[in-house]
């Protein structure tokens, strides 16, 4: 049996991030449709279900990486966010955190200083704030 299988597999995708994530996604829509006693939510969790089959199940191999290296560079882009917000929290005691009023770039000052003039290194615009 798992010799056919294997088998059957042969020139198939298989398994992936963007496929771990539609069963996860899947499996939580379910749960909260029996919890609820909704069938929309169940409906909406088999979508993802028989989604993450086709992916696994195709022969569009490449296709198929572009959807996932995709996935991945969302999921990067959300995760350094919240990194980059969680960085933000953990040295509030520290500084201040503006942004540019011409170019909406980032910029970290110390605390502290009192009224100080802020330049910033994008544009080279200046405004002055408490830090």
């Amino acid at each position: 049996m798992r010799e056919k299988f294997r088998r059957f597999m042969i020139g198939r995708y298989g398994t992936d991030g963007l496929n771990q994530f539609l069963s996860i996604l899947s499996l939580v829509l379910i749960l909260l449709a029996l919890l609820t006693k909704n069938s929309f939510l169940t409906l909406l969790g088999l979508i993802p279900l028989v989604l993450c089959y086709y992916r696994s199940l195709s022969r569009n191999i490449s296709k198929r990486t572009e959807e996932n290296y995709q996935f991945y560079s969302i999921k990067d882009r959300i995760s350094n966010k919240f990194k980059g917000l969680q960085d933000q929290w953990a040295n509030r005691k520290l500084y201040h955190y503006y942004r540019c009023p011409q170019c909406r770039q980032k910029l970290r000052v110390p605390r502290g200083r009192g009224r100080i003039q802020i330049s910033c290194p994008r544009c080279g615009t200046q405004f002055i704030r408490k830090s």
